[in-house]
């Protein structure tokens, strides 16, 4: 039995890289190893549900506010697709004894993925995955009887990520901003802030997802800016877009790994402290500068990262050669062969 169930969001409050990298999984499983791939997610008319049908797989709503446990609608739904794995790309209420429910759930007990999740659940999985991020060493693992994996290698990313790499001709772009699926907060016009402070001029190319809310403050941002701006929405290659870039000012998120396969030194502006504690993985192998946390960092402390960048060719060059041998893009298809491997056999 090869039916899996996805557990994830995706819109204009949590953005949009749980629902990106969980399609990016369901891709590679579908289409590697033959898996009938169902979602369960909330809000039905969200920009999350709307990615996931247009990708071609079939959804079941999660009847549960992201304030509560659900566990009792969450095995419902693993039972009626007959599921042998249910894989878990949230961050909500859900608890581990829910987890030990839906294992229970299926005529044969319910193995359990979780993607990049710190939380008490992970505990209840057979297969936990992870980013290298120094929080996975940090949390107590008593109790766990599962396999853990975390590293470069395993980061999720869509197919075109590991497709080639950067192109011969010069960048088209100098800096790409890029605040993920909906940047509540925003994020990119305090970038375009934060770049005007720098006196040469700039050719700035500013990507804005599918449940982007912002779109008057961005355009009156870009007509004040003094730099050259264009504004994309949901493009149709986000690969050739940032490696037409010579640097990108980029929320941190899945966003940050998409930019190191594609060998693109970024500054990230981090959402949360768990996020700059993430981002300093970056910095450690010197792929990325972390800028510090929306709301404490400045604009001038931004400016200055991105002066450093673009004033220093030489360290661009190594920054990115590393970047794309620490992420080749080929993440998805290693966890979609361990789950295929270990729990479909």
């Amino acid at each position: 039995m090869r039916s899996i169930v996805m557990r994830c969001d995706g819109g204009a409050g949590i953005g949009m890289g749980h629902v990106v990298r969980s399609l990016a999984l369901a891709d590679e499983l579908r289409d590697a190893h033959g898996c009938t791939i169902a979602f369960a997610m909330r809000e039905p008319g969200s920009a999350g549900v709307a990615a996931v049908r247009a990708a071609g797989y079939a959804i079941d709503t999660v009847a549960a506010d992201e304030r509560h446990d659900y566990p009792d609608a969450l095995a419902a739904i693993v039972a009626s697709r007959q599921a042998a794995v249910l894989i878990v790309d949230v961050r909500d209420a859900l608890s581990r004894a829910a987890l030990d429910g839906v294992r229970a759930a299926g005529v044969r007990p319910v193995k359990i993925v979780v993607i990049d999740d710190v939380s008490d659940r992970r505990l209840a999985s057979d297969l936990a995955f992870f980013p290298p991020v120094p929080q996975v060493e940090a949390i107590d693992w008593t109790g766990f009887a599962g396999r853990r994996y975390a590293g470069w290698e395993w980061v999720v990313l869509r197919r075109e990520f590991g497709a080639g790499g950067p192109g011969e001709e010069s960048p088209a772009v100098d800096v790409l901003v890029t605040m993920g699926g909906s940047d509540a907060v925003g994020m990119t016009a305090f970038a375009l802030q934060a770049l005007d402070l720098l006196p040469m001029p700039l050719s700035v190319l500013v990507v804005v997802g599918p449940a982007f809310s912002q779109a008057l403050e961005l355009i009156d941002a870009a007509a004040r800016s003094r730099h050259s701006i264009t504004i994309t929405r949901t493009p149709a290659s986000m690969p050739a877009l940032m490696r037409g870039s010579r640097i990108a000012v980029a929320a941190f998120g899945v966003s940050a790994y998409e930019l190191a396969a594609c060998g693109v030194p970024a500054v990230h502006v981090c959402l949360t402290s768990d996020h700059a504690r993430s981002s300093s993985a970056f910095a450690k192998e010197d792929i990325a500068i972390t800028a510090g946390v929306f709301g404490q960092v400045t604009p001038p402390q931004i400016a200055d990262a991105v002066a450093r960048l673009m004033g220093n060719a030489g360290r661009r060059t190594e920054m990115s050669a590393r970047a794309r041998r620490l992420v080749d893009g080929r993440g998805a298809r290693r966890v979609a062969d361990e789950i295929a491997g270990r729990l479909l056999q």
